[in-house]
């Protein structure tokens, strides 16, 4: 499972797109002999806020319990504060 978000032009700029994200965890996943069974990808702006695929994939892993691993390029991909993290 591979999760990548940005949440601002910044981050873009700063290295962090999304095709950046992808790419450094597929080759990851390749070099760890990984199956990447699903992607999930969250763009937040300005105009759109909110992580539509993130609970997607809370739902998708729910479904399918052997999965055992989400990949993300870092931590901060998975949640936006500590409250987020908890629940």
């Amino acid at each position: 499972m591979l999760y990548a978000r940005v949440s601002s032009k910044e981050q873009e700029k700063e290295g962090f797109s999304i095709p950046a994200q992808c790419k450094l965890l597929r080759d990851y996943a390749l070099q760890q002999r990984f199956e990447i069974v699903q992607e999930f990808i969250d763009v937040e702006t300005a105009k759109t806020s909110g992580r539509p695929n993130f609970t997607e994939m809370v739902k998708y892993l729910r479904k399918h319990p052997g999965i055992r691993s989400v990949l993300v390029e870092k931590t901060d991909r998975l949640y936006r504060n500590l409250k987020d993290w908890v629940t």
